[in-house]
């Protein structure tokens, strides 16, 4: 089991980002994985979990990892938050055993959808800094800027840091991503259907 606290920001990447890709060199962040996610949000049937941006998620990578995920409710509505993540690696061979039990439990079935992820990475002030660039196909390109620290007093230290991160990668100046993929991704679908 994974349990760290997660410093984020997340942002609209336009269609040429290239200055932040070179920004990356720059910082000397190393490529560590190119990975295709398949995640799945569950929600409680009163939609409180979605409501207070509680996540339990399934997130299954290239068909050979599988990890059940819990975040506990944001206080703050921007993608810009700390908050404790719960990983738990489960054997990629049990996911329908997974959502079996997940589903008799009174969970239900909120959103899936496939991410196309890179991600790059370096350790600094004792703690790890993580590059995710994202696409969903149809919805568009996001980045999401995360140093990942042990504990509350560790993260409490690295607030500020997470701004200056920012700035440094040139981030300052994108749009705000200002919801979850989750609610993303549901608008879309729900505009969608709207149009059929």
């Amino acid at each position: 089991m994974s349990n760290r606290i997660e410093l984020e920001a997340s942002y609209h990447l336009n269609d040429n980002y290239s200055e932040i890709l070179d920004k990356i060199k720059v910082e000397k962040f190393k490529l560590i994985s190119e990975e295709i996610e398949e995640d799945t949000y569950y929600t409680d049937k009163d939609l409180v979990f979605v409501n207070n941006r509680i996540c339990l998620r399934t997130r299954k990578i290239n068909d050979d990892y599988l990890e059940l995920t819990y975040k506990p409710k944001s206080d703050d509505l921007t993608e810009k938050y700390g908050k404790k993540e719960v990983n738990i690696k489960i054997d990629v061979k049990d996911y329908e055993d997974i959502k079996y039990v997940l589903t008799e439990l009174g969970y239900l079935k909120y959103v899936s959808f496939k991410k196309y992820r890179k991600t790059y990475s370096k350790k600094m002030n004792n703690a790890e800094y993580n590059i995710m660039i994202d696409k969903i196909d149809g919805i568009g390109s996001f980045i999401e800027l995360e140093i990942l620290v042990n504990t509350e007093e560790e993260k409490e230290k690295l607030h500020d840091e997470l701004d200056d991160f920012v700035k440094r990668m040139g981030c300052i100046n994108l749009r705000e991503k200002e919801k979850p993929y989750r609610d993303i991704v549901k608008d879309y679908m729900k505009g969608n259907k709207n149009e059929d």
